[in-house]
């Protein structure tokens, strides 16, 4: 596993100084820690870590899935919630942030190493520029700029790509956090478009050269917006 740049967000300083040893041990050397929201702002602009370790209830209830809420929208690094409560509510709250992982306290070493693990290999996948899906028990290694748009049908998605087409069982959300969004956009429920294949476009549809797709009213803005810039 690659070495990464860890933020802890946890105003339980023990906690916070428990997962710092858990880290090094794994290999992860290079930790800070913020004990309350203001701190885990900062750090996310000046430390600039590969990864968020973010307690969902400090000082205030909503504080860490505020602070995921603001990871999201403005450097979509990845981040996992670790919290005591996982409440059905509180749960809803969270996959709205679109956090790569949740872990419940008390933490368990081998829950903490699987899920760190498990982003390491996320990002290295979007470093080499390829993207990885299971066909039975072989994997499958598609070049990320050889994608052109990916459909969700079911429970599978078709991935459409310069040369030939893939069919692999995940769900659009699954492809969609393992993409690189500085590429990607989502249009539509059902597709996910890689935005440097696009040859025209409106508020109304994208012509993707061999196709054109449409784009759903609620994110004919955001999407005109990220094409504009």
């Amino acid at each position: 596993m690659k070495s990464m740049k860890i933020l802890i967000v946890e105003d339980e300083i023990l906690i916070a100084e428990d997962l710092k040893d858990n880290l090094v041990s794994f290999g992860h050397d290079t930790v800070e820690m913020a004990h309350n929201k203001k701190d885990a702002i900062a750090l996310v602009q000046t430390y600039d870590p590969d990864l968020v370790l973010l307690d969902v209830r400090m000082e205030n209830e909503r504080d860490g899935i505020d602070i995921g809420e603001y990871i999201s929208a403005n450097f979509q690094k990845p981040f996992i919630y670790i919290t005591a409560h996982s409440d059905v509510n509180m749960v809803k709250e969270i996959v709205k942030t679109k956090p790569a992982g949740y872990i419940t306290k008390p933490v368990k070493k081998s829950d903490l190493f699987a899920a760190i693990s498990l982003v390491s290999e996320q990002l290295a996948v979007k470093e080499n520029n390829v993207f990885k899906i299971k066909d039975g028990y072989s994997t499958v290694i598609i070049p990320i700029d050889s994608i052109i748009y990916v459909e969700s049908e079911g429970n599978y998605v078709n991935i459409f790509c310069d040369e030939k087409k893939y069919v692999a069982r995940q769900s659009l959300e699954s492809i969609i956090d393992e993409l690189p969004d500085s590429n990607f956009f989502r249009i539509h429920r059902s597709y996910l478009i890689n935005i440097k294949k696009v040859s025209k476009f409106s508020r109304k549809e994208v012509d993707m050269g061999k196709i054109v797709l449409p784009i759903s009213r609620n994110l004919a803005d955001d999407f005109t917006l990220r094409m504009n810039q």
